[in-house]
């Protein structure tokens, strides 16, 4: 995808997205960087971080003070990093940098860890991307990535897709697209596709997590990410009659729960 798209699409949700995260995001977070295991003193770099879910327990992990380590945040979404800024002024975490930038285009390092949530499909070329980012590790430093977990957070894309298909016709292009994202929505498959990049001692978690999704909380839910993208540019009737749409194949699918169950992976370059 796009950077300068992705930074928009998110810059557009960052209202609904703040409203999410301390049911989605931030456990999700929590989540990814107790695997990951940020150590005290450690360098860490935390790519496509939003608003630092992943990259505030990060920096609480690896301390404070001249001995503390250092995490560099970096994503295009400035809203969310001004959201992420924000938390980590407010828990006095100073060794935290949140920077607006493509990842991929980023300098730094050599760094002990890069973590990375939900982010590695959003690259124009997940292999070529995270290899970027295995670049910027020290030998012997690990990368740590989430994904989500098959037949969970992707049955809704469709259902988003058809509620505002009849408003933006072009959508149609994109729904037999590949979904880079199922390349790795399995045990099986995330740890297959880390070794395939050179990884060793690969170790992936499988997180059960759901979320009753009440309507209101399933249209917010919808405008608070990547799916915000299927309603952009559109007036106020037609985002109605979208989440009219929306709700109705919610409900024709059976589907009360958000189901965010995730993977995580981690392993080391050599």
């Amino acid at each position: 995808m796009n950077p300068e798209w992705v930074g928009g699409v998110f810059d557009a949700a960052h209202h609904e997205f703040a409203h999410w995260s301390a049911r989605l995001w931030r456990p999700l977070g929590e989540i990814t960087a107790a695997v990951a295991r940020p150590a005290p003193g450690e360098r860490v770099l935390d790519a496509c971080c939003g608003a630092g879910a992943s990259a505030i327990p990060a920096a609480v992990a690896v301390g404070g003070g001249d001995e503390g380590g250092t995490v560099d945040a970096v994503d295009v979404s400035g809203s969310l990093l001004e959201l992420g800024r924000r938390e980590a002024a407010e828990r006095g975490l100073d060794r935290i940098r949140f920077t607006r930038a493509d990842v991929l285009g980023w300098r730094g390092g050599p760094y002990d860890l890069v973590q990375c949530c939900y982010g590695v499909f959003f690259f124009p070329d997940m292999d070529a991307g995270t290899r970027r980012l295995l670049g910027l590790l020290r030998p012997g430093g690990r990368l740590a990535v989430s994904t989500w977990l098959r037949d969970g957070m992707a049955r809704l894309v469709p259902i988003g897709r058809a509620a505002a298909l009849p408003e933006r016709p072009e959508l149609a292009e994109s729904a037999g697209q590949p979904d880079p994202s199922a390349r790795v929505n399995t045990p099986e498959r995330l740890r297959d596709w880390l070794g395939s990049l050179g990884l060793r001692d690969v170790e992936v978690h499988e997180v059960r997590f759901e979320q009753p999704l009440h309507p209101d909380d399933a249209w917010t839910f919808l405008l608070n990410a990547a799916m915000r993208g299927f309603v952009a540019g559109l007036d106020e009737p037609a985002l109605d009659r979208v989440r009219t749409r929306f709700l109705d194949g919610l409900r024709g699918a059976g589907i009360d729960t958000l189901d965010a169950s995730s993977l995580v992976g981690v392993g080391r370059v050599s």
